[in-house]
């Protein structure tokens, strides 16, 4: 389907985007579940739906953005994909904070101050993955 209209690296974007919004997804929805159902706190809430999307964002990026059918699920390339997306919350949340003086305010400027923040670490998050976590072997 996305093969005759764009590039490699272009279905490998949209591949990463759509997983990575699932993992969005099932991110929200752990932790709103552990909330309602298991009274959990919401800090707790948080990071068990992040450390969940975090490894279906992995597996999906795996199997699917970057998999060739050859390459395989592996402990070292999980680990390694879950210190990208530290350095990606790092780079988010730097990001947050220069664009707090230029943004500032409760208003309209707070989601697009989240929203540009997350556009600079989802392209941190894309190359690292794809030169450093999925690379291919030469």
């Amino acid at each position: 389907m996305l093969s005759g209209r764009f590039s490699q690296r272009q279905r490998e974007a949209l591949r990463f985007f759509l997983v990575s919004l699932a993992g969005l997804v099932i991110d929200i929805a752990v932790a709103w579940a552990l909330i309602a159902l298991a009274n959990m706190t919401d800090s707790v809430a948080a990071v068990a739906g992040f450390s969940v999307a975090t490894l279906a964002n992995y597996l999906g990026h795996q199997l699917w953005t970057f998999g060739d059918g050859q390459s395989r699920v592996s402990a070292a390339r999980f680990l390694a994909f879950s210190v990208v997306v530290l350095v990606s919350l790092g780079v988010r949340l730097l990001a947050l904070g220069m664009l707090g003086p230029l943004l500032p305010g409760s208003g309209l400027n707070a989601p697009l101050r989240l929203g540009l923040a997350a556009m600079v670490s989802f392209s941190v998050t894309f190359l690292l993955s794809k030169y450093l976590v999925f690379r291919r072997a030469q």
